[in-house]
């Protein structure tokens, strides 16, 4: 999944991240690319679907982690995981 947009300076970004998603059984079947620009509260996000496979586009506020969205398609919540330490 690329991004929507070219991405020309990350420092105009307060968030950005893209990670796969599990389905239910473990499997990578999707994806997120969700950012956040600087003095923004909304975050936007591209999704696809790990339970559907329904590509989207939406915005939201997000408050506290871990982050969640909602597909539009089969209203199953979906956590945004933090990264962790390696």
């Amino acid at each position: 999944m690329e991004p929507p947009f070219d991405i020309n300076d990350i420092a105009d970004f307060a968030y950005v991240t893209k990670r796969k998603l599990k389905d239910k059984n473990g499997d990578m079947r999707g994806e997120v690319f969700l950012w956040r620009r600087k003095g923004e509260a909304e975050f936007n996000y591209k999704l696809k679907c790990p339970y559907c496979e329904v590509e989207q586009e939406s915005s939201i506020i997000l408050e506290r982690r871990p982050y969640r969205v909602r597909c539009s398609n089969c209203d199953m919540s979906i956590m945004i995981e933090k990264l962790s330490k390696k």
